[in-house]
């Protein structure tokens, strides 16, 4: 065999060797378009969120006069703070504009012993009779540290419509129905044995379907 056809089989086994450790691939694909309104659209689940009627005064007359502990003291010269995350729902009456909040961040500063922490601050649901009713879910997300019992209760008017356990982790509350004009008082029990920062998460789930809860 002279040296162009060793040269030529050497080619052909190569490509031989391509041809076998090719991938070949199908191929398919997903395109979406999402369209985003801005918090003075939101209707439905959507016009749901925290507030304190405390921090906006005249919001009670379309929303219960609850949160109204956002800034208490608790000993000493220490209070309650509250820092509100993103509006998600807001309307405007007579001039001014009305808010709810995607989420809140709690800072309760406390000393070992029991606490009863009662309408830190509310969760609300604005709407018109028109609109449906929403169904909420409460669940730990982040369990609570340093504290032997750390529990949030939820009141809708004068019935105590949960308790979570926040020293659960994946804890979820049964569905808690709102109509429009509706809201949630919340309150949280601490009991703690020694010092540190306990800190949790809640995740509050709101849909317009019922009978369907989150998935873990």
């Amino acid at each position: 065999m002279d040296r162009r056809a060793a040269a030529l089989l050497l080619v052909a086994v190569v490509a031989l060797a391509s041809v076998v450790n090719a991938t070949v691939f199908a191929y398919r694909w997903l395109s979406g378009t999402v369209s985003i309104a801005g918090p003075e659209e939101a209707r439905g689940a959507a016009c749901t969120g925290f507030y304190s009627a405390a921090a906006q005064s005249d919001i009670t007359q379309f929303l219960p006069n609850l949160g109204t502990n956002y800034n208490a003291p608790t000993y000493g010269t220490y209070s309650i703070t509250v820092t509100t995350g993103d509006v998600v729902c807001q309307w405007t009456a007579a001039g001014k504009t009305y808010y709810l909040y995607e989420s809140i961040t709690v800072t309760i500063p406390v000393t070992v012993g029991s606490w009863y922490i009662q309408d830190f601050y509310a969760f609300g649901y604005n709407g018109t009779t028109t609109d449906p009713t929403v169904y909420a879910y409460f669940r730990v997300e982040d369990t609570a540290e340093y504290v032997t019992t750390a529990k949030l209760i939820i009141w809708k008017g004068t019935t105590k419509v949960a308790e979570l356990d926040l020293l659960s982790l994946g804890a979820m509350t049964s569905v808690i129905s709102l109509s429009p004009g509706e809201a949630l008082r919340l309150d949280l029990y601490l009991d703690a044995s020694t010092t540190g920062t306990a800190t949790f998460k809640v995740g509050v789930y709101v849909t317009q379907e019922s009978g369907e809860s989150p998935s873990p």
